[in-house]
């Protein structure tokens, strides 16, 4: 008697389903090459995805970015589970995430769709409250939001480069930013969050919970940035990089703008310009 395919699939689902917790847990936190694999087999089956959410994301974000965890850990909640925690550390939020508007949103069978979406950020680094401190206004800054060190994950387009961040408030439906996003009713739009289900994002400028000194170019701010109802944040920079050579002492084709990624003091404006800016070119030697 010839056994179908079919059968042979059913059996051995019957049987890995009689493996214990431990065992599954076992395999699964062997699975860490390639951060995909959990988000695959969390589709299998209820199983795999509550037990990949509730423990083997526990555990990666402990261990990979310990201190962020850690303080989180210490509020009623993580924000948006464990899953959305662990995917903020290694994904960008994609350029649609973080409030840039191009010319023309791409074809969704168009390879340049991805950066528009959430992706594996180019360089996994920690986060830092300080930075977050930097962003936010100075009537905010008692409220603790951390924020992706510094370079984040890069975006050139035709016109300028974007540099993407993301970040995440700890104990955010008790902070003074909530309460001011809630109140300005102009800075709610209907953008899902890159990192966890939620339906809608509030515009930080419109808020004004951005630092007052951020600068403009052509009308628009340099620095844009979203929060979701779970305190997760996603932004942009397309201030920090200057196609200017550095001709005083080298040939890079490129330097760095210091005042726009927040590297100098809280420096004074005039007539919304910087009454200092210092750039920096890429070699070190």
């Amino acid at each position: 008697m010839v056994t179908s395919p079919t059968t042979n699939t059913n059996n051995a689902t019957d049987n890995f389903s009689l493996l214990p917790d431990d065992t599954v847990l076992d395999i699964l936190t062997r699975l860490i090459s390639d951060p995909r694999d959990w988000s695959r087999l969390s589709c299998v089956s209820s199983r795999f995805s509550n037990l990949i959410r509730s423990i083997c994301c526990r555990s990666w974000c402990c261990h990979f970015i310990p201190n962020l965890a850690a303080d989180l850990s210490i509020a009623r909640h993580i924000p948006g589970g464990w899953a959305a925690l662990r995917k903020l550390s290694i994904c960008c939020p994609g350029l649609h995430h973080a409030g840039v508007l191009l010319d023309e949103y791409p074809n969704p069978k168009c390879s340049r769709r991805p950066i528009w979406e959430p992706h594996f950020a180019s360089a996994q680094r920690g986060f830092s409250r300080e930075e977050g401190s930097k962003l936010l206004a100075s009537r905010f800054r008692g409220d603790c939001l951390y924020v992706s060190q510094w370079p984040g994950c890069v975006h050139a387009e035709t016109r300028r480069k974007y540099l993407l961040f993301r970040g995440v408030f700890k104990d955010f439906k008790e902070t003074s930013v909530w309460k001011a996003v809630r109140d300005a009713k102009k800075s709610r739009i209907e953008a899902k969050c890159a990192f966890c289900d939620g339906k809608e994002t509030w515009d930080l400028h419109s808020a004004f919970c951005l630092r007052r000194g951020l600068d403009f170019h052509q009308g628009e701010p340099v620095v844009r940035a979203f929060v979701c109802e779970n305190g997760h944040v996603s932004g942009s920079n397309f201030g920090f990089g200057v196609e200017a050579t550095c001709v005083l002492f080298c040939s890079s084709k490129e330097t760095l703008n210091l005042y726009s990624a927040f590297c100098l003091r809280n420096l004074n404006l005039h007539q919304w310009e910087p009454i200092l800016q210092a750039f920096v070119c890429e070699k070190v030697d």
